[in-house]
């Protein structure tokens, strides 16, 4: 098969003049934009109070809960390899 060579000078500036325009546009990018209604904030408010509510942990469950969340956020938290390997021991 034989393609002919693009001999057209008009087709070659189109092509340029469209690539520089679409080179320009990319500079110029949007962003998407989510707006929340009144009733979905609340909703989502009311939502997270019901699962603080039935959220079935003991004080000491939620203090470690916290303790163990902080030390992660604060690049704190150790993982105790021989205590893992001890209750792994244990449950078989």
């Amino acid at each position: 098969m034989k393609v002919n060579p693009i001999t057209n000078p008009n087709v070659l500036r189109s092509y340029q003049a469209s690539k520089t325009s679409l080179d320009k546009s990319k500079g110029a990018s949007r962003r998407d934009e989510v707006t929340l209604s009144a009733e979905a904030l609340s909703f989502s408010k009311a939502l997270a109070n019901a699962r603080d509510e039935i959220e079935f942990r003991t004080v000491e469950e939620r203090a470690h809960i916290a303790e163990v969340t902080n030390a992660v956020r604060q690049g704190q938290y150790r993982i105790d390899s021989d205590l893992i390997a001890a209750k792994i021991l244990e449950s078989l």
